[in-house]
């Protein structure tokens, strides 16, 4: 291993979330994932000692009828690194090959540990319709949220507008590239994106934060036609204004994880040619033996990405 990156779900986990209560335990955390591979099994053949890969975090059955169907990102008996086995808050680990992806020399050590997060902001942009040209909504700048305006903005976006109630995220949201942000605390955003559009909407929002309130928002902001993505996961239910998404037109569209593997080569592409820089969603660099900080920092607030790295020794080849 050489970073790590502490996700939302590992801070779930942490805190006793759903899906701490599907761990048989010890189980090592972490499935955003950088490292250098030390040694592969005898019927490996596409992986070598020596390279560096990042992974994805969902090992797929390639059975069922959803792997099947070219759907293998939502596949119903999908396992997890760091929550069905051990993931990467480790000094090593031993996973699967064919979640293994090869990172370019040119992909930093700090990028490809972000390399599975960042795939879900490149899933939410190119999903339907893209972003291409569009007025866009990031409602939630966390990380992924973050993220996603550095993609929208890469992937052509026309005009990215990027809502939170933390000044801390809306300054790193301007820095990646939104060109209004609003602080939902003290602005109304209703008000702001009728004045950006005429009145007409957004023609895409994309839902981070997972608020009800949020949530149940998102039909009056989308114009006629428009789409609405949902990555964000509300806890319990969430009445929407049924009428506004019939009568308008909105599609809805859930991202889930990554498309396996064309959100990685796209992805790749991105980062490679530094049309997306990732630096600014780190806030934290900590050594793997404080990772508790690290979770201390995101559930105070202070913390936007957080990475963990093992002791150097600990982390050669």
């Amino acid at each position: 291993m050489t970073a790590a990156g502490i996700c939302g779900t590992d801070l779930h986990i942490f805190e006793g979330g759903a899906f701490s209560r599907r761990m048989r335990l010890p189980t090592t955390l972490g499935h955003e994932i950088c490292g250098v591979i030390e040694a592969v099994g005898p019927d490996v053949s596409h992986l070598s000692r020596s390279q560096r890969v990042s992974v994805e975090s969902h090992l797929c059955c390639e059975r069922c009828h959803a792997c099947r169907r070219g759907w293998s990102h939502v596949c119903p008996n999908t396992r997890y690194p760091g929550v069905d086995f051990d993931g990467g808050f480790a000094s090593r680990v031993l996973l699967p090959a064919r979640i293994i992806w090869p990172v370019p020399d040119d992909i930093s050590d700090q990028a490809a540990a972000m390399m599975e997060p960042f795939g879900i902001a490149v899933h939410a942009s190119m999903e339907g319709t893209g972003v291409a040209g569009a007025i866009v909504l990031i409602a939630g700048c966390g990380p992924i949220g973050l993220m996603n305006i550095a993609a929208a903005r890469a992937l052509g976006a026309a005009t990215i507008v990027a809502s939170d109630i933390s000044a801390k995220r809306l300054r790193a949201a301007e820095r990646l590239g939104a060109d209004r942000v609003v602080d939902v605390a003290r602005e109304d955003l209703h008000r702001v994106i009728a004045d950006l559009t005429g009145g007409r909407g957004v023609d895409v929002a994309v839902e981070y934060s997972g608020q009800p309130a949020s949530l149940r928002a998102m039909p009056a902001l989308v114009t006629h036609g428009g789409e609405l993505r949902l990555v964000g996961v509300a806890e319990g239910e969430v009445p929407l204004a049924m009428m506004d998404l019939l009568l308008k037109g909105i599609t809805i569209r859930n991202i889930h994880g990554r498309r396996l593997f064309s959100t990685w080569e796209q992805a790749t592409t991105l980062l490679r040619g530094r049309r997306v820089v990732l630096d600014e969603v780190v806030s934290h660099h900590l050594p793997l033996p404080d990772a508790l900080d690290g979770f201390e920092a995101c559930r105070a607030g202070s913390a936007l990405k957080v990475l963990l790295t093992p002791p150097v020794e600990a982390a050669m080849v």
